[in-house]
């Protein structure tokens, strides 16, 4: 099988019989197991559970050198399967996109249609997958992402046995306009599904395309606004993320939760799905504070929400109180207070923090500073804390609980992907290695050859390296996460993933 590549130190495209650095192992079972579920990691019981798909890739081997056979394209030519796609018109390939998958329709589809508004698709349980168009900024400002999510996509392609699909690789630049242009090649090539693009902007603006063409797509995005029926978000979804810690938080005794979030959807996100958590427990989200993402200094901003100089002042007060009494017991408690900065605790026992990178790493020491104990205050975080660096290193966040997808999965995932191509992978890498699993379930016929064996929507979900995850009708996803502590060697799993999902 001919597999279309990109060489992760070059900016062209390549064809290989081995793939982008020519991964000359055995392809590798592809297998379904038993196991049992829950439903967005609440109500695992036992019982209860169901099976999962599990389209996963069990071993690899070292990669061979001397096989590898690219060839490089020229600009105005795409290179997949055996054959060359000659492009129609004089457009230059090389534009980048970020969509969903969609289903398209073959010579066929005609016998197996499904209404969706005025449009008829055929239905991607009744059709079979042959081609997948591969729609990722490989130039621009994010091609390192890009190019990371097509070696993982490429990686899961040559792990999995008798995979009888071919790959279409498209580059959208990482723009709106990149997008729309990928797009219609994707279409006029005659995909049957499509992975990617990275955005929602631009998994928004093609859409109606993909959709017209009737082709499913599933995107690398995590904006839940641009999903609908036959466009799939793939990403992290915020509320989701935020649910399982406010929720993990509630069970585990904290009871006031508060929130430092930026101002922008986001942050507003955050705050919207926090205070609907706390109120299905009769609570009421403490105080909920706006900061800008690109302000130099927060520091007045913290100190106020930490109410700081009321502590301070309290401090203050109690101290004179105890000196007036001048008896032993006073005497002792003012010796306790002589090496405190603030008197009584701030008005929740924990914070929702839930940006990561730079902002995490100058907000959290803050809270430390104007007196927000750790150890009596739970700083509380999201999966973009999992692509935050270091974490362990800034004592603030030592004891903090954060979700993301079980840690054993991603770490042999991210070993492999570092023996193959050389180089760590960003965070979301993972989620190209998954989604091509999906897409690899999806393309497994029953033993006619003409049915789909799996459905998209199988209420049972699919399992890969981030854990279960299944795809809604609506276009959104379910995950199953783990809710991890910054121990002072790494993160700690303190509750684990769920296995399954419940109906």
């Amino acid at each position: 099988m001919i597999f279309v590549g990109k060489h992760c130190k070059a900016s062209h495209y390549h064809i290989s019989s081995k793939g982008t650095k020519v991964l000359a192992f055995p392809l590798l079972i592809l297998f379904i197991s038993t196991i049992i579920g829950c439903q967005s990691n609440e109500g695992l019981v036992e019982s209860q559970r169901h099976e999962v798909i599990v389209p996963l890739a069990l071993s690899s081997q070292k990669i061979d050198q001397k096989k590898d056979k690219r060839i490089s394209k020229s600009k105005n030519e795409l290179y997949f399967g055996k054959e060359k796609l000659g492009l129609h018109g004089n457009k230059d390939p090389e534009t980048s996109i970020i969509s969903n998958r969609q289903n398209v329709s073959g010579s066929n589809s005609e016998e197996k249609l499904q209404v969706l508004g005025a449009k008829t698709l055929p239905s991607i349980s009744k059709k079979k997958i042959s081609e997948i168009g591969i729609l990722l900024p490989l130039s621009g400002n994010v091609d390192q992402i890009g190019g990371a999510l097509l070696d993982s996509i490429q990686l899961a392609f040559f792990e999995v046995l008798n995979l009888k699909v071919e790959l279409l690789i498209f580059d959208t630049r990482g723009t709106v306009e990149g997008a729309k242009h990928a797009a219609e090649l994707a279409i006029n090539s005659g995909v049957d599904l499509i992975l990617g693009p990275l955005f929602g902007g631009s998994t928004r603006a093609i859409a109606p395309m993909t959709k017209e063409a009737g082709i499913t797509l599933i995107s690398f995005s995590n904006d839940h606004l641009v999903a609908q029926e036959g466009v799939y978000v793939f990403g992290f979804l915020p509320s989701q993320q935020i649910k399982r810690i406010v929720n993990f938080a509630l069970e585990s005794g904290y009871r006031n939760l508060a929130a430092f979030v930026p101002d922008n959807y986001f942050g507003k996100l955050a705050v919207e799905t926090s205070k609907n958590a706390v109120l299905v427990e009769g609570k009421e989200l403490s105080r909920a504070q706006y900061y800008q993402p690109d302000s130099e200094n927060l520091t007045e901003l913290v100190k106020s929400f930490a109410d700081y100089q009321i502590r301070r002042r309290n401090l203050t007060t109690q101290r004179r109180k105890l000196l007036l009494q001048k008896d032993e017991i006073a005497a002792s408690l003012l010796s306790k207070l002589q090496g405190m900065d603030t008197f009584g605790n701030p008005p929740f026992d924990s914070v929702l923090l839930p940006a990561g990178g730079s902002d995490l790493k100058r907000i959290a020491p803050l809270f430390a500073f104007f007196d927000v104990d750790p150890s009596r205050v739970k700083l509380l975080g999201t999966t973009l804390w999992d692509e935050t660096a270091g974490l362990n290193l800034e004592p603030a966040l030592v004891g903090a609980w954060y979700v993301a997808p079980a840690p054993k999965g991603v770490g042999e995932f991210i070993e492999r992907f570092k023996k193959h191509y050389g180089y760590k992978p960003p965070r979301l890498a993972t989620l190209g290695y998954d989604a091509m699993l999906v897409a690899a379930a999806l393309s497994q016929t029953t033993r006619s050859g003409e049915q789909p064996a799996f459905d998209i929507h199988d209420p049972r979900g699919f399992i890969g390296v981030d854990g279960i995850i299944r795809l809604l009708p609506n276009g959104s996803n379910e995950r199953g996460y783990a809710v991890l502590e910054v121990g002072k060697k790494g993160p700690v799993v303190v509750d684990d993933a769920p296995l399954r999902f419940l109906y």
